[in-house]
């Protein structure tokens, strides 16, 4: 069931304590919420019980509130084994740079992943922008950060792979991966092992998709796979670079992903830019997991 927030809780174990309280003090109402997010989701969650929030019946829940950001709605503590940061820098929608025991360190945030912004031999890709912007907004309010490990330490590329966590100190704590799915600024990325709140992240897509919230609306192919633009494509041939030859790559080791047959990146690893890897020029081949072959000449990261 989804947690009432604090104030509305805390009235009704207070009703419990002291004797019945009017119907009328035990209703949720838009003023209990910060966001329109938060708000839908407790509404769907018991649109009977919580009809004040939609009073015109059309299921959208307080539509005057900011779009905003939801709390985790199954949860109200940072998980004890989650370790205290703080934030260095955002790096992209779902990247960031924190401090932790006095060590800066890259993080990737599981279970989420954003439109591309920081490739260099690509255009941006739709909303990637605004996933950065809400990952900055978000962890720029204040609060406790705290980074909570699943089963992988680091991925291939030394990057920490964690859960972030916000805690405001005022009974409802933010778990920022699923709080970006939610608000449609990124979608569910799973790799396995690290799949702990692999159901709370598809619920929270499911709010985004039904209700058009981000990419889900300013994309026009919004898929499982993130969209590449956000308006429509050009009407006339686009000029495409002749391929460059490439001698025959040797074979590929056993546990590499077959679409880059000179490189050993393992299958299913989290999302990657070619400012993370050293290698340049070098072959593509279907379907490029990582985009490195953005003019799909056969050639990955050409330039940097």
């Amino acid at each position: 069931m989804v947690r009432l927030p604090w104030t509305v809780a805390a009235s009704l174990v207070l009703a419990a304590l002291t004797g019945p309280t009017p119907a009328s003090a035990q209703t949720v109402t838009c003023a209990d919420f910060d966001s329109q997010i938060w708000a839908q989701s407790i509404f769907e969650d018991d649109p009977d019980d919580n009809a004040a929030l939609d009073p015109v019946g059309d299921g959208v829940a307080c539509p005057e509130l900011a779009t905003g950001a939801a709390p985790a709605l199954w949860t109200d503590a940072v998980p004890e084994d989650a370790e205290p940061a703080a934030l260095v820098r955002i790096v992209d929608g779902d990247t960031i740079e924190a401090s932790v025991d006095g060590q800066v360190e890259d993080v990737r945030l599981i279970l989420v992943n954003t439109p591309e912004t920081v490739d260099p031999r690509r255009p941006v890709q739709c909303f990637g922008p605004e996933a950065s912007a809400f990952t900055t907004w978000l962890l720029s309010l204040g609060g406790d950060l705290y980074l909570e490990r699943d089963v992988t330490d680091r991925d291939r590329f030394d990057r920490l792979l964690r859960y972030a966590w916000l805690d405001f100190g005022d009974g409802e704590v933010y778990m920022v991966s699923e709080a970006i799915v939610r608000a449609g600024f990124g979608e569910v990325s799973t790799f396995p092992p690290d799949v702990k709140y692999v159901d709370e992240m598809r619920e929270a897509q499911t709010v985004a998709r039904e209700h058009a919230y981000g990419l889900w609306s300013a994309c026009d192919d919004a898929t499982d796979d993130l969209p590449q633009t956000a308006t429509q494509q050009p009407t006339g041939p686009v000029p495409q670079p002749a391929p460059t030859p490439i001698p025959p790559p040797p074979p590929q080791p056993d546990g590499c992903d077959p679409s880059y047959p000179t490189l050993c990146i393992p299958p299913g690893a989290p999302d990657i830019d070619c400012g993370e890897i050293g290698d340049r020029r070098f072959p593509v081949l279907p379907p490029d997991p990582h985009g490195f072959d953005g003019d799909f000449d056969g050639v990955g990261c050409e330039s940097g």
